[in-house]
């Protein structure tokens, strides 16, 4: 079970701990974010595609 103020409290919480780190950390946390981004959408395309190719 999920709530709205559980969510916001540990965004408010990932950051506070990004804001304390290093420039060069926070600067590979935002890359790592968007290659994980790039590869799931990738991921989920390839099925789209192949499950439609396939159908």
């Amino acid at each position: 079970m999920l709530s709205t103020s559980s969510y916001a409290q540990g965004c408010t919480q990932c950051r506070d701990n990004a804001a304390a780190t290093p420039i060069a950390t926070q600067h590979a946390y935002r890359t790592a974010i968007l290659l994980l981004v790039g590869v799931a959408f990738g991921i989920g395309s390839s099925v789209v595609l192949v499950g439609r190719r396939f159908r």
